[in-house]
């Protein structure tokens, strides 16, 4: 399996009282698929980015990346993790060192990671994601927050991962901007044959992005099928008053 999470669990204490942020949650993912992580605000779906990042820990469950589980990898053996598993953050801004120019920090991923990268493949990589030289030797609060993300973007795709994890990357941008950006990265994963977790709380977004949908609620997964599916035939209530709500 390429990649799994199984029965995973991860819970909060909140004025008092214990929640599941993620709960018991379980799915796959192909080489090459795009699976929309759909819901709310507070259905977990960042909490359940942390956890494949390990940005958190999970209080049970497993998360098999090549049947290895990943679920706790040691510190000093997350850098190889990071080589395969890149994630693109909601605030492009707040992802970049406001006081390196937007190619410092692109190259210092390439850098810490040893990967052979000339300076045709940066510009082809570059050409991909719609930006020029002039613009990534900008600092990032000279930029566009579209800008800014296809740098983040970038900065992703040079490091050659297999798993792409973006996180509500349009949540932030002007509406004119999403499909944009939402488009760029399903042409970039289809190309490179890269798998993406695209987290996101547009449902209409999701229906033009994925191959499937998940949908959550309170850190559960309630409905899981194609876009067609979901949007044609749901079967939980939940789903169906998500769906109500776009009308």
């Amino acid at each position: 399996m390429f990649f799994e999470v199984q029965d995973l669990t991860k819970t909060y204490i909140h004025n008092g009282h214990r929640f599941a942020a993620v709960d018991h949650l379980s799915f796959s993912l192909s080489p090459g698929e795009i699976l929309a992580v759909a819901g709310e605000s507070g259905s977990g779906k960042s909490t359940l980015c942390r956890l494949i990042c390990q940005f958190a820990r999970a209080d049970s469950g497993h998360i098999f990346f090549h049947d290895q589980d990943t679920t706790h990898v040691p510190e000093k053996e997350r850098k190889n993790l990071y080589h395969h598993i890149q994630m693109v953050f909601q605030h492009p801004y707040r992802s970049f060192h406001p006081r390196f120019t937007l190619e410092k920090s692109i190259l210092a991923g390439i850098h810490n990671y040893h990967i052979p990268c000339t300076p045709e493949m940066l510009r082809h990589h570059m050409e991909e994601v719609h930006l020029t030289r002039d613009l990534i030797r900008r600092y990032p609060h000279e930029v566009s927050g579209g800008e800014c993300q296809r740098a983040a973007l970038l900065r992703s795709l040079v490091i050659g991962p297999e798993l792409l994890i973006c996180d509500e990357v349009t949540s932030a941008l002007d509406a004119t901007i999403r499909n944009d950006i939402a488009g760029l990265i399903r042409r970039i994963c289809q190309h490179h044959h890269i798998a993406c977790l695209f987290i996101t709380h547009d449902l209409y977004l999701a229906r033009t992005m994925a191959d499937r949908i998940l949908i959550m609620h309170h850190g559960r997964a309630v409905e899981e099928g194609t876009a067609e599916q979901i949007f044609l035939h749901p079967q939980q209530p939940y789903t169906k008053e998500l769906l109500s709500s776009l009308l």
